[in-house]
């Protein structure tokens, strides 16, 4: 279990302060790892206290509130998704039309990940969950914004043609519905459809990359 702050004093306020932030970045480590294994409705602070390996007393020192915690969790979760997500995808496949097909698969394993489909439960759970509102707007701001730019830096040629962020809204808005049903159809005919699918997001990209405006 992690030593939490001692009480005699032995420790100097800096390095009680190093455990402090040690001990909260372990417990929404922990609250990630169980949105992924075990869901959002199994979602409980005891769960997550026996994965950090502190009492549950301590997760609840440092996040008073279930929704702290879920925010955070979700903050951790998604910009690691968006940091990967960058490494991994060679957006520069898009300029050649043979290799456009081959991203939009990257995409899709990207969004239908195990930690991509545990973020994703929480855009359902914001209808019962309205204190994540504030925190859901902001990631998906700042991820969509972060594919923009990137966008931008890629194909100067389309900085200023309004369809180019409109076809990214669209393309995560596309996958992020299907990825939302794959509860209730399975990952592999989610995947069946996306290939049905792909055909026309292949036809609106070229509209878009071989004619800009």
């Amino acid at each position: 279990m992690i030593d939490e702050d001692r009480a005699d004093g032995a420790h100097p306020p800096r390095t009680r302060a190093a455990q402090r932030e040690r001990t909260r970045e372990a417990i929404v480590a922990a609250t990630a790892g169980v949105l992924v294994d075990d869901g959002y409705a199994d979602l409980t602070t005891r769960r997550v206290a026996q994965r950090a390996g502190v009492a549950q007393s301590t997760v609840m020192h440092h996040f008073p509130t279930r929704e702290e915690l879920l925010v955070a969790a979700v903050e951790l979760l998604a910009l690691r998704l968006a940091a990967q997500a960058f490494e991994r995808l060679d957006l520069t496949g898009l300029r050649t039309p043979a290799l456009r097909s081959s991203v939009l698969d990257e995409v899709w394993r990207e969004f239908t990940s195990p930690e991509s489909l545990a973020v994703a439960q929480m855009w359902a759970a914001v209808w019962v969950e309205p204190e994540l509102v504030p925190t859901l707007r902001e990631l998906e701001s700042r991820i969509t914004g972060l594919l923009l730019q990137n966008a931008v830096v890629l194909f100067p040629e389309w900085r200023d043609d309004p369809r180019l962020p409109a076809a990214i809204d669209a393309s995560i808005a596309l996958v992020r519905g299907l990825t939302s049903a794959v509860p209730i159809w399975g990952a592999d005919a989610l995947a069946g459809r996306f290939e049905q699918i792909k055909p026309i997001m292949l036809q609106a990209a070229a509209a878009i990359l071989d004619d800009p405006a």
